[in-house]
């Protein structure tokens, strides 16, 4: 037996031993019966392409942690909708009316750049869009943030290079 297959046993015998379980505690803090199964279900297709041990000791732990930071990248990206959406509504009541079409594409970029900058602390990720997005010098992000000027630079290079690395939108434009 390969200790694939062990691993592959070892997650059904998890699944089948907490699946119910983990869906009634999503249902309990997400509200809804069905973005539960969604959570629920890549909680496990997270488990099962993680590199696990040959045993999991306390499963019920890791199946929480796991679905957590689902739940929370879901949040957070909702969040980032939501806020997104507001400044377009407030921009189109200003400047112009957004098609949908024209909304998507800034949604779109805004996931990417979430995507490209999910490795930040929130510290580093927020010194990048005061420099990016508000346009900020070093020492103004610096009083902003409360930090000297060369670590404000040198969280807007670490942002940079994230979105280089990224590649999924031109950081430099």
């Amino acid at each position: 037996m390969t200790s694939s297959s062990i691993d592959a046993n070892n997650i059904e015998a998890i699944f089948v031993a907490h699946h119910n379980w983990l869906r009634a505690r999503l249902r309990r803090s997400v509200g809804d019966t069905f973005a539960a199964d969604d959570v629920a279900a890549e909680t496990f297709a997270q488990l099962l392409a993680a590199p696990i041990a040959q045993h999991i000791r306390e499963p019920k732990a890791l199946l929480t942690t796991i679905s957590q930071r689902i739940v929370y990248e879901i949040w957070r990206r909702r969040d980032l909708e939501q806020a997104c959406l507001q400044a377009l509504e407030h921009l189109s009541n200003e400047q112009y009316a957004s098609s949908p079409e024209d909304q998507m594409q800034l949604l779109e970029a805004l996931r990417a750049m979430d995507r490209a900058l999910a490795g930040l602390s929130r510290r580093e990720c927020a010194a990048f869009l005061l420099y990016k997005l508000d346009g900020l010098t070093y020492p103004e992000i610096a009083l902003q943030l409360d930090i000297s000027a060369s670590v404000a630079r040198r969280y807007v290079a670490k942002g940079l290079l994230q979105c280089y690395k990224a590649g999924s939108f031109a950081p430099l434009a």
